[in-house]
């Protein structure tokens, strides 16, 4: 039941053009750059990866097969270079919805790429992918991430106290879910 979410739609090619970004499948020369800007440790602090060298791993970018993800969608910038990476994870429960992770490289933050890029995945995963629902956890003190969220029409569903520890300290992982009829793609 589970693999109803793997139809064809979700390896054809992508291209989702946008205002500022445009969101397309990752091609192998996509990997290098994407590396490059995700060994950042913003990136690493709001995902919750704590700074030490075991953590490394981490910053290793997965695409296609490789990722285990149902869709990779490289975020592309005006100069035509990958700037970040959405990404939708099918967790087996096969109900139409998929887990959304985001992260966009130093340097293109806070000029709308992150928003332009969620908003262009959520319509093609509610449009063309036909889900009823899209989720996705945050720390709490991700807050331009959860503004973002809530901008696009994302509700916090639960907070799970003290779950993820950072560099030495507790924090609340937060749940925020948004389905296909509350989506106003804005």
């Amino acid at each position: 039941m589970a693999r109803v979410m793997r139809s064809a739609a979700w390896r054809r090619p992508v291209t989702l053009k946008g205002d500022r970004i445009t969101l397309r499948t990752a091609r192998p020369g996509d990997q290098s750059t994407l590396e490059r800007l995700r060994a950042d440790p913003e990136i690493d602090y709001f995902m919750g990866v704590d700074s030490s060298a075991a953590n490394v791993l981490w910053r290793h970018v997965y695409l296609g097969d490789q990722s285990g993800a149902l869709a990779d969608l490289v975020i592309i910038g005006s100069q035509e270079q990958p700037i970040g990476l959405v990404s939708l994870w099918d967790r087996t429960i096969p109900h139409q919805a998929a887990e959304l992770s985001i992260w966009v490289g130093e340097g293109y933050r806070n000029g709308g790429s992150g928003t332009e890029a969620l908003r262009l995945a959520l319509g093609y995963a509610f449009g063309e992918l036909k889900l009823h629902k899209i989720y996705l956890r945050v720390l709490e003190y991700n807050t331009r991430a959860i503004r973002t969220y809530e901008k696009c029409g994302f509700r916090v569903e639960g907070v799970l106290r003290d779950e993820m520890k950072v560099n030495g300290q507790w924090h609340a992982l937060v749940y925020m879910g948004l389905l296909a009829s509350e989506f106003s793609g804005q």
